[in-house]
């Protein structure tokens, strides 16, 4: 019996590639607290960036990656291959054109067949960030079950804005982003925070 966030064929998910060398690639951003960095992902037997980062443990494997400046400018830095700890990301974001996979949006939950969930706009803090944008959420839920429920690890979230704590003036949009829920520090409903041109997403 494998353990949970490893392959039947014993490889693991983001340390290795998958058997068979028809590995699909896709460019995301990870940031964290000491870093940010840009490079290929496999997405090996998954469909979704988000079930590939949710169903493993350990560090995610970058290839291409080249380090960032803090706003997001490109370095002379690049190395062929990078392995980042998944404790020391903050998210995971994705650009528009860089998403090639099916969307992470309105789906039923694993753990809930037939339940669809819907768009609601939620403002996360986290250590350096303030992280505008939506989040698919079953009807009933509010925002302290969201943030008390630990699945999954990384939270989906589409439309981003991300504002730097330290300089407000550095922002940057995404159009999909994975949140560890570990590095949240605090959350709430847009329709409830006020003042949505300082979080940066205007509440309809």
């Amino acid at each position: 019996m494998s353990e949970w966030g490893a392959a039947s064929s014993g490889f693991d998910p983001l340390g290795q590639d998958a058997p068979g060398g028809n590995d699909r690639y896709e460019t995301i951003e990870l940031v964290g607290p000491h870093l940010r960095v840009s490079g290929k992902i496999s997405l090996l037997r998954f469909s979704r960036l988000s079930d590939l980062i949710n169903h493993s443990r350990g560090y995610v494997r970058l290839t291409e990656a080249r380090l960032l400046r803090r706003n997001g400018e490109p370095t002379n830095l690049i190395v062929a291959e990078l392995m980042v700890n998944q404790d020391e990301i903050t998210f995971i974001g994705q650009l528009e054109g860089d998403i090639s996979t099916a969307p992470a949006g309105l789906t039923d939950g694993m753990d809930r067949p037939l339940m669809t969930k819907s768009a609601r706009q939620l403002v996360i803090f986290t250590e350096g960030h303030t992280l505008t944008g939506t989040v698919f959420l079953f009807s009933e839920t509010d925002v302290a079950s969201f943030v008390d429920t630990p699945d999954p690890r990384f939270v989906p979230m589409v439309n981003v804005t991300a504002r730097s704590l330290a300089d407000r003036r550095v922002i940057s949009h995404f159009a999909l982003l994975l949140i560890n829920r570990t590095q949240m520090t605090a959350a709430s409903l847009l329709e409830k925070a006020g003042k949505a041109a300082e979080t940066g997403v205007a509440v309809e």
